[in-house]
């Protein structure tokens, strides 16, 4: 009888919320694939699957010249800060008007299948300084210069590769580094996914159809935020530009089409902070919430004593993340600006975590759209109420 109404325990236990022999089964299997043993395993796996592709390429003779990308970067406290990715000279497409959808579709897939070059020596170099690193195994490779006083704006970095073959041209590449302007009230921290590009995340499938079939100039930003950020860099008579940096959880691979897409639609030029998607050694993936917490920290640390207004929106961890940032460091942020997806669970408990910040003194503010954001900003002085009505327009046009 005890081991009877043993069973019947086990049994009822297990059936108390449907739970207890799925946890059993993927406890360890989440564990599992968690841990920094499974991570070197996939990321092993992966090394050889890229050894195999170079390999059967050199040995068709089909692989291509080495390509260098420079990512947008910035400088702080005389410092530059720059990335880099080294891979296989891309497929160019046709003009993105002439594309059909399957050519459109292999296009973006080509943006996350490109065959990285690790190990490669190269240099980077601005204003008479230079750093030399080598890529890693995803072909990336993070540089810092010490460039003394630049003035605000943009400035070209070169970046040349040091082949081991003699006889092999050195690859060449420029990229930009921003200085920003130290007169401006605030400078801008942004999401993209559904705070300037709209990705459908409240349409289900919409959103993978976007993703294989848009291209730069066919992709839709979320009305008014265009205008909204252009007074944002703009500020007011007297102010000066203010900054924008780009956060998101994007991979790089997305680099080009992203800034393609922000040049098209008239956003504010910036810097970008992405991810890269591969398996790494200790972990399979990326957290996009520890990035976004590493990359906000890292601002903070670089530019102390500058405030910043961070932009997102409900569809992920901004409200959260941005909240717990502000709460760490409340000298850094001038207001947080969550614009609503229209998810309705989301919303509920955006508003009444709001509710608790605002009571905590944290100057986090939940909008409807575009248009209740500029009220906003135009009461705290960071935009000209003349932009108000341009944002309300934009966003009636779009």
């Amino acid at each position: 009888m005890c081991h009877a109404s043993a069973v019947a325990t086990e049994e009822t236990e297990d059936s108390d919320d449907g739970r207890g022999i799925a946890d059993r089964i993927t406890g360890p299997l989440s564990r599992a694939f968690r841990s920094e043993r499974t991570a070197g395993l996939v990321a092993s796996a992966e090394d050889a699957l890229w050894r195999f592709r170079r390999e059967r390429k050199i040995g068709k003779g089909t692989l291509r010249a080495t390509y260098v990308v420079g990512y947008r970067g910035y400088v702080a406290e005389g410092r530059a800060y720059a990335r880099v990715r080294v891979t296989e000279e891309p497929v160019i497409p046709k003009p993105a008007e002439a594309l059909t959808d399957p050519e459109v579709i292999r296009a973006n897939l080509r943006r996350f299948a490109a065959l990285s070059f690790p190990g490669v020596k190269v240099q980077l170099s601005l204003a008479g300084a230079t750093d030399r690193m080598e890529t890693d195994r995803h072909g990336y490779a993070a540089g810092t210069m010490t460039v003394g006083e630049l003035v605000p704006g943009w400035h070209d970095y070169r970046v040349t590769t040091q082949p081991v073959d003699e006889d092999e041209e050195p690859a060449v590449a420029r990229g930009r580094v921003l200085v920003p302007d130290p007169d401006a009230k605030v400078w801008v921290v942004s999401d993209i996914d559904d705070t300037v590009l709209q990705t459908g995340l409240a349409e289900g499938l919409t959103a993978v159809k976007t993703t294989l079939l848009g291209q730069a100039h066919t992709r839709r930003a979320v009305p008014g935020m265009a205008t909204l950020y252009r007074a944002l860099e703009a500020g007011r008579p007297g102010d000066g530009r203010s900054a924008f940096f780009y956060l998101s959880t994007g991979p790089w691979s997305l680099y080009s089409l992203l800034t393609d897409f922000m040049k098209v639609r008239g956003f504010p030029d910036g810097p970008l902070f992405l991810t890269d998607w591969g398996p790494q050694e200790r972990y399979i993936t990326r957290s996009g919430t520890e990035h976004k917490r590493q990359s906000l920290s890292r601002l903070a640390a670089h530019y102390p004593g500058r405030r910043f207004v961070l932009i997102g929106d409900s569809g992920q961890r901004d409200p959260y993340t941005y909240a717990e940032f502000a709460k760490a460091h409340p000298e850094s942020v001038a207001a947080i600006i969550i614009v609503d997806v229209g998810l309705a669970d989301q919303s509920e408990e955006v508003t009444a975590h709001s509710e608790h910040l605002i009571a905590e003194g944290v100057p986090f503010h939940f909008v409807a759209d575009a248009r209740e954001a500029a009220v906003i900003l135009a009461d705290m002085e960071l935009i000209t109420t003349e932009s108000i009505d341009a944002v309300a327009e934009a966003y009636q046009r779009s």
